[in-house]
């Protein structure tokens, strides 16, 4: 395999390039009212939301999570389903 430009593994510019390389993953958040978060190869998205908004956050998030896996693949990107979590938090207020 020819590899025709690349970042090599543990340089001090590599998250930072990664990070503007993936830049566009913060409007495909904002298009589904998701919000995001990156740090080097990791990204995290999350929304807030009342009891009664459960299902049309979960609908948002799902289809994000799908847009955000079409991105990754026409970018030559891989999501690693193995290391995608859910984490649903409520709070003591019943807001979540």
């Amino acid at each position: 395999m020819f590899i025709v430009c690349s970042v090599p593994q543990g340089s001090v510019l590599g998250q930072r390039l990664f990070i503007l390389y993936t830049a566009d993953l913060a409007d495909v958040a904002a298009k589904h009212d998701v919000n995001l978060h990156s740090f080097a190869d990791d990204t995290q998205l999350y929304v807030h939301c009342r009891r009664c908004d459960i299902s049309t956050a979960v609908d948002r998030l799902e289809e994000c999570i799908t847009e955000v896996g079409q991105w990754m693949s026409a970018n030559h990107l891989k999501l690693n389903v193995h290391k995608t979590e859910l984490l649903w938090a409520r709070s003591k207020h019943g807001l979540a």
